[in-house]
């Protein structure tokens, strides 16, 4: 049986660069990869241009759905694109509409982790800064407190 090994993906350098070291120093021949990104509340309400309160989905499918192609292409280009040749796996991509807290796009990690029963859940720190990560939070801090299954965060210099 494969591990399963769970990729949480943004669209940032510091993403992808943990992607990069994941791929050189975890991931085995035979291991299944999932990415997942989750799209907060606050990122689509950018999206359609209005307040994250006014979020509603249902009503304009065609910005979500847009919202959901751009987070398509960032994976394609910043992770998937970034395989080398010798990874005969194509990872599964989830994609997952969420509320803007941090603790709940964290708790939609340990779910999904729960859900595929990871071996571990792989995930990159964006170094914001203590200040910054206390008013903002920290998805890897909650994912790596919350979590039933083992958490490897990868922090860049």
């Amino acid at each position: 049986m494969p591990r399963v090994l769970l990729f949480p993906v943004d669209d940032t350098d510091d993403s992808q660069k943990s992607w990069d070291w994941m791929i050189k120093n975890i991931y085995r021949d035979g291991d299944e990869v999932h990415l997942l990104n989750v799209i907060s509340r606050l990122s689509f309400a950018a999206t359609l241009g209005v307040p994250a309160v006014d979020f509603t989905p249902q009503i304009n499918r065609e910005a979500y759905e847009g919202a959901v192609r751009k987070a398509e292409a960032f994976i394609v280009k910043r992770f998937l694109a970034r395989l080398p040749e010798h990874i005969q796996t194509t990872p599964i991509v989830h994609i997952i509409k969420s509320e803007v807290d941090t603790n709940n796009v964290g708790h939609v990690i340990c779910v999904k982790a729960e859900e595929l029963k990871a071996a571990c859940v792989l995930m990159g720190s964006h170094n914001k800064g203590p200040v910054a990560e206390f008013f903002l939070g920290s998805v890897s801090q909650y994912v790596s407190h919350h979590c039933k299954v083992p958490v490897v965060i990868v922090k860049q210099p």
